[in-house]
């Protein structure tokens, strides 16, 4: 079996953590979305504070705008910031309630799954 590489390893391990995102920014989104309605910074922001810096939220605006499509958020109101730029809010809609129900049912199922195969 072939040694892989430092930069190798690197890259699937990020490979790992990009698919990892990729699967639950929807659900944090929905998640932040359903405690109250935010701009996508500030969503970004709060995933950072809450998870220690570890969590970050690339390529939220297509996830804003996929969920937007699906009929999970809607654009709740545009303000314009100090620094003379508009923010857009979101807020989660009903069924977007729905949707984070079912997938933080799925999410536990699923984590408590992989937690008895590794650990």
């Amino acid at each position: 079996m072939k040694k892989q590489g430092v930069n190798e390893k690197t890259e699937h391990l990020n490979n790992f953590e990009a698919q990892f995102k990729r699967s639950t920014i929807p659900l944090l989104v929905l998640q932040l979305l359903s405690e109250r309605e935010m701009y996508a910074y500030e969503m970004i922001q709060e995933a950072q504070r809450r998870s220690d810096g570890a969590y970050k939220m690339p390529l939220l605006y297509t996830v804003l705008t996929k969920l937007k499509n699906q009929g999970y958020v809607v654009e709740s109101r545009h303000e314009i910031s100090e620094a003379n730029r508009t923010r857009v809010y979101y807020r989660i809609t009903e069924e977007g309630r729905h949707y984070l129900s079912e997938l933080k049912e799925l999410y536990s199922v699923l984590t408590a799954a992989v937690e008895k195969i590794v650990y």
